[in-house]
């Protein structure tokens, strides 16, 4: 396969990583209501990342070095997670007294060491912690099946789901500790874009027919409106799964194909596939800032003294404001303040300013679930 077929199946999985994180910070923006968006929105934009992981995951590469696989994605992804956290519990110990920010800095603490939590209130890094667990987990497996049968690959999608709710129940009412059922669900869906990658490589989904392309996008689309539906609301940090795990499983494929499927679509309509790229390729960065601009409006409300209440009416008027500012300043931070900083390229991405130009120019590997 040539450089310029690589880079164009690059371009499609980053699109679609673009269109992904824009879902996450929408559901983000809305929730803890729970309406029809983040019913469905939740039921595979998380899954999408663990799928496009297991998509791109070398295995040549990594069955022979695996503590490769752990210094690069340790870097990448436990470096920022544990900086992060660290600094949040910093701020939030100052905030308490005059700011409703939902914990204090010892109850964040509390709950960094316990690698879960709090109930209900998850912050938004467990994605790092769950993405580098689960890829280890997966790299141990994979290497450890790579002269078996493709079938015990295909039990480890069905059977990890099941073991992750059988721990969840040990457990409840309380969360797993350091998310392991969530690192199990993450490693199924890992498998499964691991084995749409045997299946057809990272080659763009598509028919190569308009019309049939349309009729599967509508057909999918309908099915995912009504188990995602039929599953309900789900957020994998808190281990909801919906209704039923398998629904959650196969809502996460589907969705992530419908999202394929428009990420190929978008490919020549340059604009906007340049501007999905580049959201795509800063996806962790915006991820990671995104939910500290949820508290300029508390923030301003406590600096000119008014509470800050919204009526009901107004709330989808706030999400607009909300999504909008907190997309827009997270890029805008990404693209002009960390990738030119070196601390702050190493705190938000693991590596130095001079690493990640090195690897920007030698490999694409370098973004947020591509491994």
């Amino acid at each position: 396969m040539n450089d310029k077929v690589d880079q164009v199946h690059e371009d499609w999985l980053d699109i679609a990583k673009g269109i992904a994180i824009l879902f996450v910070i929408l559901v983000h923006v809305i929730i803890p209501i729970i309406n029809p968006i983040t019913t469905h929105l939740s039921s595979f934009t998380i899954p999408l990342f663990f799928i496009v992981t297991g998509l791109t995951y070398n295995s040549k590469k990594y069955r022979k070095n695996i503590r490769k696989l752990l210094t690069k994605r340790g870097r990448q992804l436990m470096i920022p997670y544990i900086s992060l956290y660290l600094l949040m519990i910093a701020l939030f110990i100052p905030l308490d007294a005059g700011i409703d920010t939902y914990l204090t800095g010892e109850q964040l603490l509390f709950w960094f060491a316990y690698g879960a939590g709090p109930p209900d209130s998850s912050t938004h890094l467990w994605f790092l912690q769950v993405l580098f667990f689960a890829l280890v987990l997966f790299a141990v497996i994979d290497k450890a099946l790579q002269s078996s049968s493709p079938k015990l690959r295909w039990t480890m999608i069905i059977g990890l789901p099941i073991i992750s709710m059988s721990i969840r129940s040990w457990f409840y009412p309380l969360l797993v500790p350091w998310r392991f059922s969530a690192v199990l669900v993450a490693v199924a869906f890992i498998f499964i874009g691991n084995e749409m990658r045997r299946f057809k490589g990272i080659a763009p989904w598509t028919f190569n027919s308009r019309t049939l392309d349309t009729i599967i996008f509508f057909l999918l689309s309908m099915v995912l409106i009504l188990t995602s539906t039929l599953n309900g609301f789900t957020d994998i940090a808190m281990d909801r799964f919906g209704n039923n795990i398998m629904l959650y499983m196969a809502n996460g494929v589907v969705g992530s194909i419908l999202v394929f499927a428009i990420s190929n679509s978008l490919t020549n309509l340059d604009g906007i596939a340049n501007a999905l790229q580049d959201f795509g390729r800063r996806a962790q960065e915006i991820y990671e800032i995104h939910p500290i601009i949820f508290y300029l409006f508390p923030v301003l409300s406590l600096i000119i003294g008014i509470p800050f209440l919204v009526p009901v009416e107004y709330l989808p008027l706030l999400w607009g404001i909300e999504f909008l500012l907190a997309f827009s300043i997270s890029l805008f931070v990404a693209r002009y303040v960390i990738s030119k900083n070196r601390f702050l390229s190493l705190l938000f991405r693991g590596m130095s300013l001079k690493r990640r130009q090195k690897l920007a120019t030698t490999s694409p590997d370098v973004s947020v679930s591509t491994s």
